[in-house]
C-alpha cells in the first residue's frame, strides 16, 4: 500500500474512532441516573401491605422475634402515608410508628407506645436512630427519599450473588448519622442488593437484601438482614406477605389509628 493509502486508512480509522466515541458516552449511566431509577421504583411500591418476621440477633448469639404489618400508600405525586404496627411479642404489640410525608423532601414522623399511652414525634434529626431496637432505622421504613439531598457518584461495577450491580456512592447534602453510604444496585432491577453505610472511613452498618421475587411487576427482595459493625448486633426481616396495588382510607394513618393499631 503506498503511503497516500496508508494515509487514508489512518483517517477512515480516526473518523469511525471519533463517531463511536459519542455512542459509548450516551450510553454511560450516571449515579444520579441510576438513583432515579431506584426512586421510581421505590415510588410506585409505596401502595402496599406487608406483613413481615423481624429477628435481633445480640454479639453472644441471642435471638429476639417479631411480627409487623406495614400499611403504605401514596396520595399524590410525591405525598404519601405508613403506617407500621407490631403484632409480637407482647411487650411490643400494638407499639406502632406513622409517616405523613407532604412530599419527599417533608415528612413527619411518630412512635406510639401502648404502655405509656403516649404519640411522641420522632425529630428529623433522629430518623437514622434505631428502629424499636433494630438494626434498621425509622428511615429504612419512612418511604422514598428526596434525591436533591444527596449527591451520587459511580464507584464501578461489581457482581454480588450473581447479579450485575452499579456501584454507586451517596453522600447526603444535609446532616445524617452517617457520612456517606456505597450501594451496590442491581442492574436488572435497580434495587440495592447491598449497602455500607459510612462514619468518616469506618463502616458502621451493613445490609444485604435477598431473595428477590417479582411481585406484581415489582422486584421485591424478601429478605433483608441489617447489621451494626460496631456492636455485633444484627437483624433479620422477612417479608411473610405482601400485596401491591392496594387502596387504604386515609383514616387509616390518624393518629386515632395509631392509638388502636390500625383498627
Amino acid at each position: 500500500m503506498n503511503r497516500f493509502g496508508i494515509r487514508t486508512a489512518i483517517s477512515g480509522i480516526s473518523a469511525l474512532l471519533l463517531m463511536l466515541i459519542p455512542i459509548t458516552s450516551a450510553q454511560a449511566i450516571s449515579g444520579r441516573e441510576v438513583y432515579e431509577k431506584v426512586h421510581a421504583l421505590r415510588a410506585k411500591a409505596l401502595n402496599r401491605k406487608t406483613e413481615a418476621g423481624m429477628v435481633l440477633f445480640d454479639k453472644g448469639g441471642t435471638t429476639r422475634t417479631r411480627t409487623l404489618v406495614e400499611y403504605s400508600q401514596k396520595f399524590d405525586s410525591e405525598a404519601f402515608k405508613v403506617l407500621v404496627v407490631f403484632d409480637t411479642p407482647a411487650d411490643l404489640k400494638n407499639v406502632g410508628f406513622l409517616v405523613h410525608a407532604r412530599s419527599f423532601t417533608e415528612r413527619d414522623l411518630w412512635a406510639y407506645f401502648p404502655e405509656f399511652r403516649r404519640i411522641r414525634r420522632i425529630p428529623t434529626n433522629s430518623q437514622d436512630d434505631s428502629f424499636f431496637g433494630s438494626d434498621f432505622s425509622y428511615d429504612d421504613f419512612g418511604g422514598p427519599p428526596n434525591l436533591d439531598d444527596y449527591t451520587f457518584k459511580i464507584r464501578g461495577e461489581d457482581v454480588i450473588a450473581g447479579k450485575a450491580c452499579h456501584v454507586v456512592e451517596v453522600t447526603p447534602k444535609i446532616r445524617r448519622k452517617y457520612s456517606r453510604y456505597i450501594a451496590w444496585v442491581s442492574k436488572e432491577h435497580f434495587i440495592h442488593l447491598k449497602i455500607e453505610y459510612y462514619q468518616g472511613q469506618e463502616i458502621y452498618r451493613q445490609g444485604l437484601f435477598t431473595d428477590i421475587r417479582i411481585i406484581d411487576e415489582i422486584p421485591t427482595p424478601f429478605k433483608s438482614m441489617m447489621e451494626n459493625r460496631k456492636t455485633g448486633h444484627k437483624t433479620d426481616l422477612t417479608i411473610i406477605n405482601i400485596q401491591y396495588n392496594t387502596s387504604f382510607q386515609e383514616e387509616l394513618f390518624t393518629y386515632r389509628s395509631l392509638e388502636r393499631a390500625g383498627k
